[in-house]
């Protein structure tokens, strides 16, 4: 993954440009995921549940960071689950949620409207209802109902509680028996990622970093994201938000093998992909075509793009292997904030939009 340019530009080892950058410590929120995946098991140890039994759909609410949540969940286990899973990103409802269907509004800060919207139809279609929020609306209107209420820790931001937000959703639904398996993933999954943090965390310097070398080559570049199927895909989408939200660059993404049949025609005028860089996420327990199409893509875009770089997935569990993609992402996206010289905290734009738009309703 390294390159002479790279591992000679030595700005991501310079500590005081991260203290004067990142006034707020996102980069010790991003080192907290693995705390907060074993958190998330204490959380659901203690948590009374109804012992459904006829649970037949379930529906996830969330925007943004307390959605990708659901997202990452939804790909990692549709394979296995009993039931289907949907996440919705709406003030509406899908018209099948009934009185069998198990909807779980997760909202970080319990005030999101979109998701409020959702719950105050669910309750009125007579669903099975969990909440998952540090506080908030949302909260009161669970304890008022005798709903249940998964009470996370508050203080962070939606995108940096993504231990919290997937791993407490996992257990939840392996509670309910909807799935197996999820919390003996959880302490391998911490493990992976505790490993990550000593070899691509920033006290580790450009040369012997992996992941501030990539930043470096993203760094100009349009970053474009492909994940090589399934759960993949989701963790693509997920880099994607990242850079926006913490570089306050565009990304795009895609995933295996939809891309194929489409966005692969694309590359035929070169003038205009030269300033993309592709990475992509890949898993060695990913389907032996998808393997083959990533390698044939590759050939097929080499001189087109301003570069490319295969990530793999580690560990042994689903879980581990998903969040083994995950880090990465979030450490290159604050990476890449430091480069172009933004604190990765704020989001101006989308609190703009926001005051906005709560401006309608008064």
């Amino acid at each position: 993954m390294g390159s002479p340019r790279a591992n000679n530009d030595t700005r991501l080892d310079d500590a005081t440009l991260r203290e004067r950058l990142d006034p707020t410590g996102m980069i010790d929120w991003i080192k907290g995921l693995p705390e907060q995946c074993k958190t998330a098991v204490e959380i659901i140890d203690s948590l009374a549940l109804p012992a459904w039994q006829d649970i037949e759909r379930v529906v996830v609410l969330g925007m943004g960071g307390s959605a990708i949540g659901g997202n990452l969940t939804r790909s990692l286990v549709e394979t296995e689950c009993r039931v289907p899973i949907a996440v919705n990103g709406d003030y509406t409802i899908p018209g099948y949620v009934d009185e069998r269907t198990l909807v779980i509004a997760s909202s970080y800060s319990g005030n999101t409207e979109e998701t409020i919207a959702g719950y105050e139809a669910a309750q009125e279609r007579r669903a099975r209802i969990v909440v998952i929020s540090s506080g908030g609306e949302l909260a009161q209107r669970a304890q008022a109902a005798g709903q249940p209420w998964v009470a996370i820790p508050g203080g962070l931001l939606p995108r940096a509680a993504l231990g919290y937000s997937l791993v407490t959703l996992l257990l939840l639904l392996e509670r309910l028996g909807l799935i197996g398996g999820a919390r003996d993933s959880v302490a391998e999954a911490v493990s992976v990622l505790e490993r990550q943090w000593d070899r691509f965390g920033p006290e580790v310097r450009v040369a012997d970093n992996p992941v501030k070398q990539l930043a470096l080559k993203l760094e100009g570049r349009i970053p474009l994201i492909y994940g090589s199927g399934g759960w993949r895909g989701a963790v693509a989408y997920r880099w994607k938000c990242q850079v926006n939200e913490n570089s306050k660059a565009v990304c795009f993404w895609n995933t295996f093998p939809e891309l194929n049949h489409n966005e692969t025609v694309g590359w035929e005028h070169p003038e205009l992909t030269k300033e993309f860089y592709v990475v992509f996420l890949r898993d060695r327990n990913d389907q032996p075509k998808n393997q083959r199409r990533i390698d044939v893509t590759k050939e097929l875009m080499a001189g087109r793009v301003a570069g490319m770089t295969d990530l793999w997935a580690e560990g042994e569990s689903s879980l581990a292997r998903l969040l083994s993609l995950v880090y990465p992402g979030d450490l290159a996206s604050y990476y890449l904030a430091l480069l172009y010289g933004v604190d990765p905290t704020p989001i101006q734009v989308i609190d703009r939009l926001k005051q906005e738009l709560a401006a309608i309703d008064e």
